[in-house]
C-alpha cells in the first residue's frame, strides 16, 4: 500500500514538474517575443490607429465620420493620381521581372566567383541612401548625362532625349532601385529546384526553351509571386525617387500625402490618403499572397 501511494505521489510530482516546465518555456518564450510586440505596437499599430483616427474626424462635425472618404473617393484628380501610382508601380515590378528572372536564372548556373559578383553588384547601390541614389539618375539622365552622350555619340539621335523629370526617367530610376529585392526572392525559389528536372524534360524530347519554360518558369512563380509583391509594395509608397527625378511633373499618391500633410497642414486628407494607398497596396499583396499559396507546389497544386 505504501508502495502504491509513493508511486502515486511520484507521478503526480512528475506531472507538476512537467506542467512548471511547460510554464516556464511559455514564459522565455513570452520573454523573447515582448521586446518585438512593444516595437511593433509602439511604432506601427499606434501610429495606424492615429492615421485611422484622424481619417475619420471632421472639424466642426462631432462624431465619427466617412465625410473624408467620400469627398476623396468622388475626387477625379485623386483617381487619376491612385490609377497613376499603381500603374507605376505594376510597370516598375514588369520591369524589375523581367530583368531579374533571367539574372537569377544565371546565377544559379554559375560558380561561386561569379555569384559573389552579382550579388555584390545588385545590392551594391542598396549601400547607399536613396537621396544620393536619386542625385545620381538625375546625372546620368540629364540633358548632358551619361544616356544623351551615349546615345548622341553612337549616331542614334541628334539631339538630347528628354528623359529627366518625365514618367520614363522615373521607370528607370525606380526599377533600379527595386531589381534587388525582386531578384534575391528568385534566386532563393531557383536554388530549391532540382537541376535535374529541366534535363529529364531536354531528354524527354523538350527543346532548351521549352523546358525552360514549362518547368522552371511554373516552379519559379511563388519567388516571382514575393519579388512581385515587394517591389509592387516599395515603388507604390516611394516618394524620394518620384520627387527628384520626376520633378514635380506628375503627382503619385507620397507626393499627395506629403503635400496635404506638410504643405496644407490637411492632416485630415492626408490620413485618408494614406488609408486608402494602404487598403490598395494590401489588397495587391492578398491577391500575390493567394498566387503564391496556388503555385507554392506548382499549378495545379492548390
Amino acid at each position: 500500500m505504501e508502495s502504491r501511494d509513493q508511486g502515486l505521489t511520484l507521478s503526480g510530482g512528475r506531472g507538476t514538474l512537467r506542467r512548471h516546465a511547460g510554464w516556464s518555456r511559455h514564459l522565455r518564450l513570452w520573454q523573447l517575443v515582448l521586446p518585438a510586440s512593444l516595437f511593433l505596437g509602439m511604432y506601427f499599430v499606434v501610429p495606424l490607429g492615429m492615421l485611422f483616427w484622424w481619417s475619420v474626424r471632421v472639424p466642426g462635425v462631432s462624431g465619427l465620420t466617412l465625410v473624408n472618404f467620400q469627398r476623396l473617393l468622388t475626387d477625379a484628380f485623386f483617381f487619376e493620381t491612385l490609377w497613376l501610382s499603381v500603374r507605376l508601380s505594376l510597370e516598375v515590378t514588369v520591369v524589375t521581372l523581367v530583368l531579374g528572372f533571367p539574372l537569377a536564372y544565371l546565377y544559379t548556373r554559375l560558380g561561386p566567383l561569379w555569384r559573389v559578383s552579382i550579388l555584390f553588384i545588385t545590392l551594391l547601390p542598396l549601400l547607399t541612401s536613396a537621396v544620393v541614389r536619386s542625385f545620381a539618375w538625375i546625372v546620368i539622365l540629364g540633358k548632358l548625362g551619361l544616356v544623351n552622350a551615349a546615345l548622341m555619340g553612337s549616331g542614334l539621335v541628334d539631339q538630347p532625349v528628354k528623359l529627366l523629370f518625365t514618367l520614363d526617367g522615373v521607370r528607370i530610376a525606380m526599377a533600379q532601385v527595386q531589381l534587388p529585392f525582386m531578384l534575391l526572392p528568385l534566386i532563393n525559389a531557383m536554388e530549391q529546384l532540382d537541376p535535374s528536372l529541366e534535363r529529364a524534360a531536354v531528354s524527354l524530347g523538350a527543346s532548351q526553351a521549352r523546358a525552360f519554360f514549362r518547368v522552371t518558369v511554373p516552379l519559379s512563380a511563388p519567388g516571382v509571386v514575393a519579388g512581385a509583391i515587394l517591389s509592387f509594395a516599395l515603388t507604390i509608397s516611394a516618394f524620394i525617387t518620384p520627387a527628384m527625378v520626376g520633378g514635380g511633373s506628375f503627382t503619385v499618391m507620397p507626393t499627395l500625402i506629403y503635400q496635404s500633410a506638410i504643405v496644407t497642414l490637411d492632416w485630415a486628407t492626408a490620413s485618408t490618403t494614406a488609408i486608402i494607398l494602404l487598403v490598395v497596396a494590401l489588397l495587391v499583396v492578398w491577391g500575390g499572397m493567394a498566387v503564391a499559396r496556388h503555385y507554392r507546389y506548382g499549378p495545379g497544386s492548390a
